[in-house]
């Protein structure tokens, strides 16, 4: 009988963002390997078509909501033999299904969330999992200092890139609908969230004057969107000191960013919470090179001198310093990525399931 697996996630199909894509990685690999997974997601809606042994149902917002119909869910389609946590913010509902289900327990962290909600009902919860995948080594880090577990228990599992991410040439065209000139382009990939302003976009703004001296053409294009793009459009026009120096492109669907990594001269996102950025990743998979923040898990996205450079979130002219040596160095070939691509994280995947069936989980340990 296939094992099956409960997933409580964010969102997962029909979601848009790092996570999302991630669970959607990661329960393709799952069911490849004969799993059976069934989605619970808080967000977004599944597409007609999710890959063989995959189930998704449809978004329950409601915190009480979501988990009492969880609760009804995994009674009703017993056995369970994995209840997986997308996010801690579920956590404590998470290990109560496991408990009851007499399940195992799969906790995944990614970043932010584990270094800023530390409640002890989810220190609780978190502890209480059977096993604990990282999307880089800095997260698991943080997590091991402060949460009782032990470390063979966490484990990490980085986000892995698409195929769609090579190199090839750049859109001639692209770059005259987008109106970004002859560049240099600057190139930041991610969500505008008021929640999120750790990326670093205000450091590069504040470069731009310094950088434009020097490259005249150089251009700061922007993709994505969110509730603080017009915050940070004011903050552009202050600190750029010229309304050609950024570009907000808004939201950029998946099927388009390979062109848009393939037309940038430079992927530059200084974070410094960073849980791990697969958007770095996808960019040097284009042939981009990219600097990013030290801090979080970025490290583990930018080896250092293979496919970018890490600089001091706070430090506006090592940016600029940095920027100016790697615009010159040309692009790279992609394959500095490649421990990332689809079958090593698929393999993984697989073992860590199959290392936690090996053992009786913790439900019935401490029942």
């Amino acid at each position: 009988m296939a094992i099956r697996i409960l997933a409580l996630v964010g969102d997962a199909y029909g979601g848009l963002g790092g996570i999302a894509r991630y669970n959607r990685d990661l329960f393709q690999a799952l069911s490849a390997a004969g799993a059976e997974v069934l989605v619970m997601p808080r967000l977004g809606d599944a597409p007609e078509v999710l890959p063989p042994g995959v189930r998704q149902w449809p978004a329950i917002r409601g915190r009480l909501a979501f988990s009492i119909v969880s609760f009804w869910r995994a009674w009703r389609h017993r056995p369970i033999d994995v209840v997986f946590c997308g996010h801690v913010f579920m956590a404590p509902v998470a290990l109560a299904l496991s408990r009851l289900l007499g399940a195992h327990l799969w906790l995944q962290a990614h970043g932010t969330e584990i270094w800023r909600d530390r409640r002890p009902l989810v220190r609780r919860a978190i502890e209480g999992a059977d096993q604990v995948t990282t999307v880089s080594r800095g997260t698991r880090k943080q997590l091991l200092a402060w949460a009782n577990l032990a470390p063979e228990r966490v484990r990490v599992l980085p986000n892995t890139v698409d195929e769609r991410f090579v190199p090839g040439p750049p859109s001639d065209a692209l770059r005259t609908r987008l109106r970004l000139g002859r560049g240099p382009i600057l190139l930041t990939v991610g969500r505008l969230a008021s929640g999120e302003r750790y990326k670093g976009h205000e450091l590069i703004f504040s470069a731009l004057p310094m950088l434009r001296a020097r490259f005249p053409g150089l251009v700061h294009a922007i993709a994505g969107d969110g509730d603080d793009r017009s915050r940070l459009e004011v903050r552009a026009a202050e600190l750029a000191q010229d309304r050609e120096a950024v570009r907000f492109l808004g939201f950029v669907p998946d099927d388009d960013l390979p062109d848009l990594y393939r037309l940038a001269d430079l992927f530059v996102m200084p974070s410094s919470e960073e849980g791990f950025g697969i958007v770095y990743l996808e960019a040097a998979a284009c042939g981009l090179r990219v600097v990013g923040g030290a801090g979080g898990g970025s490290a583990d996205a930018i080896p250092n001198g293979e496919i970018g450079m890490l600089v001091d979130p706070s430090d506006r002219d090592g940016l600029i310093s940095t920027v100016t040596s790697m615009l010159g160095q040309g692009r790279t070939d992609g394959t500095a990525v490649d421990p990332y691509r689809r079958p090593h994280f698929q393999a993984t995947a697989r073992l860590l399931l199959a290392r936690l069936m090996a053992e009786p989980p913790r439900a019935r340990r401490t029942a």
